[in-house]
């Protein structure tokens, strides 16, 4: 595949995307899908490692800033909901990540579509209707363990089908199943996301990989990742510039146009 070998290039997506993320408190990585498929021409298979590699160094850097004004000390009383998805989302991340070396191409296309379709409008509907602290679990131990851990099983699924980090459906989860305070529910969400697509990472570094590649990291994951920490940046600084709900209508029709024109080809492109 003829993929462009600028690293300035790679640094400018990152840190677009990862201005939008940090201005909607995500790490960008669905929309960074599509920008590797489309812009950097690399294939679906190979865009979805490199997006878990982008999507882990964000939430490795963003990580101590957040603790910073939310102390960890505020998530031990949640920590059994933490480790329940924890379990759910690695168990399938570590599967999931091995079904995606073996699909076929046409069926890897289809179904990266039909996730960024759903998480654009899961975007949407977080736009619309703002998300109170609900807990629905019951308070028990068991009850919380077991809830998590089967909602961790689809998103740690979402994770390592599309390399994302699944914070938007993760801090709705704790939010509305657990009765968490949004920002505790976000720095919940880096505690599940990062050892979920570490999980998945390491069944992406097999012979063959597009990780084993070292002009792959120099010209497009290290300026990638550089981008998008620099756009996480900007875009917590300027967070209160944009009305975020506002906001995120928006980017889930854009990730819904965005992820129709680039995947819907990609059955036809597999078969030439």
């Amino acid at each position: 595949m003829n993929r462009p070998v600028r690293p300035a290039l790679a640094f400018g997506v990152g840190s677009v995307i990862g201005t939008v993320g940090g201005l909607i408190g995500l790490g960008g990585a669905e929309f960074r899908l599509p920008a590797l498929v489309g812009v950097l021409q690399f294939s679906a298979r190979e865009a979805v490692a490199i997006n878990l590699v982008a999507s882990f160094v964000v939430l490795a850097a963003a990580f101590p800033f957040r603790a910073a004004s939310v102390p960890l000390a505020t998530i031990l009383p949640h920590l059994p909901a933490v480790l329940g998805m924890l379990a759910g989302s690695m168990s399938a991340a570590w599967v999931g990540a091995g079904w995606l070396r073996r699909a076929p191409d046409r069926l890897l296309g289809r179904s990266i579509l039909v996730l960024l379709v759903a998480l654009g409008c899961v975007l949407i509907a977080e736009g619309l209707f703002v998300a109170e602290p609900t807990r629905l679990v019951g308070a028990g131990l068991i009850p919380t363990v077991l809830v998590a851990a089967l909602c961790g099983i689809g998103i740690g699924l979402v994770s390592s089908l599309l390399g994302v980090a699944g914070g938007e459906l993760i801090i709705p989860v704790f939010i509305l199943l657990f009765g968490v305070d949004v920002k505790l529910a976000g720095s919940m969400s880096m505690l599940v996301g990062m050892p979920t697509i570490a999980v998945g990472l390491l069944r992406h570094f097999g012979a063959g990989s597009v990780l084993r590649e070292g002009p792959v990291w120099r010209r497009t994951i290290l300026p990638l990742g550089a981008g998008s920490i620099f756009g996480a940046i900007l875009g917590a600084l300027a967070l209160g510039l944009v009305p975020s709900q506002a906001l995120k209508i928006g980017l889930g029709l854009i990730l819904i146009w965005s992820a129709w024109g680039v995947f819907r080809h990609l059955p036809q492109e597999a078969r030439a």
